[in-house]
């Protein structure tokens, strides 16, 4: 009884087949989950920064004369967050720095100011959703209306001073 080698080969070669493709699959489905993984954790991220600086900054306004230096983590590919008092004059010198905050404002300044506006924070690059915290004022040494800071490893910080009606913004330095 002599057994045929050469089909041996042929389902060898059929089951390699079937792996090769079942391995592809499986590469392809893993990476699309991994990457939506990876974009729902930006989400996550990004949801739960915008939370904390928008309840921070409602939660001192009310508390008057309160004082807190408070540092913020945002996601990383954010480079600069710029706060605009959009019931201020609209001011040119931010152009330079955010272009679209500066267009919103100019369109702003026009009609209505604060209440009329969607947002007052801008991120560079921009965020997914617009960001609106309660009434700002700055307390700068110049007579600019915004404040743009840097944001460096995902970090930057301010200072935030309770008025009653509204929060003051200053930077830390």
């Amino acid at each position: 009884m002599i057994k045929s080698k050469q089909g041996m080969g042929v389902s060898q070669v059929f089951i390699f087949i079937i792996a090769a493709l079942t391995f592809a699959l499986i590469m392809i489905f893993g990476y699309k989950i991994i990457s939506e993984f990876l974009q729902r954790g930006e989400q996550v991220e990004f949801v739960q920064f915008k939370n904390e600086l928008e309840g921070s900054i409602k939660k001192i306004y009310t508390e008057y004369g309160s004082t807190r230096l408070k540092e913020f983590n945002s996601p990383a590919k954010y480079t600069q967050i710029c706060f605009v008092d959009m019931s201020k004059e609209y001011d040119p010198r931010l152009c330079p720095l955010d272009p679209v905050a500066c267009t919103v404002w100019e369109n702003t300044a026009a009609g209505g100011g604060y209440d009329q506006v969607d947002e007052n924070v801008f991120l560079t690059p921009p965020a997914p959703v617009k960001i609106k915290v309660y009434q700002i004022h700055l307390n700068l040494p110049t007579d600019q209306n915004f404040l743009c800071l840097p944001i460096v490893n995902g970090r930057f910080s301010m200072v935030l001073e309770g008025k009653g009606d509204h929060t003051q913004i200053s930077d830390r330095e």
